[in-house]
């Protein structure tokens, strides 16, 4: 019984079954993936597995075009990396085993199934971009047969899965854009594993890790992180837009809003925030700029560190002591909490305590409000030149085309702060040169 398929007619003999598990085995595991092209793909049922061949050098070659429509007859395709997959995969009903392991554990398993001829190739050849193509299909077939016998047991068990789909889906798109860089001041401040791997044309492409227990994506790829680039030197200057100019969008006291709506307290939509809190810290109408910077940093402790003794008073603290206490209640009588995205924390598979779960809880919510966001913002930037190239916890950096017009700018301003949500509105030449602007 043949295990490689390269041929069409081989391809034709394959016998579909109501769902299957597969790997897109890519040129080289290195390189991000915009960078790079489908080697073969494992596909595995209940019964056997295959690796079907595209770019190989032992093998003759189907297209890509052709395993897609073999694959549409699957009802379900199971993966363990949906953002990746769906780069290469089109299906209606890809679904995400490391997400379910996440659900059903409470952790992200990274399982080690590579041969040591593997390891042996990318310690001695790691910048090859077509490595995945020489190393042996029987070696990338026993590893992906290890892959499969160690999550076939989280196959079926998944819920709903809407939400890792469209999270996906979105830091999908958000990759694929890429980020423009000034060489000559990238060089000077930052020292990549291998250029090569996420570099090309002067842009870097960034990868967003969606496998945390709380849903929120890291952002870390060929050895800079993406979400934590000094604002104290010049670095930034680095990355310039593609277009005309870059647009923040940032948050004005996100998660103090998203916390308000979590525990039903009701701000005045029409003021900051922070001035509205700082009244109670100082006992005073008018803030000077440096009070209300020291209001925002006292509201972050209380609601990380939980609140203060001095601070307890104050109604909208009050309302946020009572929710997490019926959080906590919860939690400890039903042993799981149901975040907003769906995910139950359980007990005792992580060791929580109320605060912890009340900072998680909203994290989750943090990720879910900015998936829905990036749904509509995304759509509306489909029709035009304009991108979203950064996502940075309460901020969206936009690669902004002035021939997309004003009016493209504001509809996404209407979309963030249709539901209460405020946002500042920075631009500029480059990613440290960002100002308030009042053009929105």
């Amino acid at each position: 019984m043949f295990y490689i398929v390269e041929t069409s007619e081989q391809l034709a003999r394959l016998v579909l079954r109501e769902d299957c598990y597969i790997k897109v085995i890519l040129g080289s595991d290195n390189y991000h993936p915009e960078l790079n092209y489908v080697s073969l793909i494992y596909i595995r049922d209940k019964y056997s597995g295959y690796i079907l061949a595209i770019n190989h050098s032992e093998t003759l070659s189907l297209t890509l075009e052709e395993i897609q429509a073999f694959l549409a007859g699957y009802k379900k395709v199971y993966c363990q990396d949906q953002k990746l997959t769906s780069r290469f995969i089109k299906h209606d009903n890809i679904v995400d085993i490391n997400q379910t392991i996440l659900d059903q554990e409470n952790k992200h398993v990274i399982f080690e199934c590579t041969p040591k001829i593997i390891q042996h190739y990318y310690t001695d050849h790691s910048l090859l971009p077509n490595l995945n193509s020489i190393i042996p299909v029987s070696k990338h077939y026993e590893k992906c047969e290890c892959l499969y016998d160690q999550v076939k047991a989280y196959i079926g068990k998944e819920e709903d899965t809407t939400f890792n789909t469209d999270l996906a889906r979105e830091y999908s798109r958000i990759e694929s854009n890429g980020i423009k860089i000034n060489p000559v001041i990238f060089d000077k401040y930052y020292e990549p594993t291998w250029g090569p791997y996420s570099i090309k044309d002067n842009t870097i492409y960034t990868s967003y890790n969606l496998y945390n227990l709380t849903a929120r994506p890291t952002n870390a790829f060929n050895a800079i992180n993406f979400l934590a680039l000094n604002k104290e030197d010049s670095s930034r200057q680095a990355f310039i837009p593609k277009n005309d100019l870059f647009v923040e969008f940032d948050f004005e006291a996100y998660h103090l809003t998203l916390i308000a709506k979590l525990v039903g307290y009701k701000f005045d939509t029409a003021e900051s925030i922070h001035i509205q809190l700082g009244r109670y810290y100082f006992q005073k109408e008018e803030l000077t700029e440096d009070e209300y910077q020291e209001a925002k940093a006292i509201s972050f402790k209380q609601i990380y560190g939980g609140v203060h003794k001095e601070y307890k008073s104050i109604p909208f603290f009050q309302e946020i002591e009572r929710y997490v206490d019926r959080l906590w209640i919860e939690y400890q009588e039903t042993g799981k909490t149901i975040l907003k995205t769906g995910r139950a924390l359980h007990l005792p598979k992580i060791s929580l305590n109320p605060q912890k779960l009340f900072n998680y809880s909203i994290q989750n919510e943090e990720t879910r409000q900015n998936v829905n966001f990036l749904i509509e913002i995304n759509s509306i930037l489909s029709k035009y030149k304009s991108e979203v190239v950064l996502v940075v916890y309460d901020s969206f950096l936009l690669d902004a085309s002035l021939e997309d017009g004003k009016e493209v700018l504001l509809e996404i301003k209407k979309v963030i702060e249709r539901e209460g949500f405020k946002a500042k509105v920075k631009a500029g030449k480059d990613y440290a040169s960002l100002i308030k602007t009042s053009y929105l």
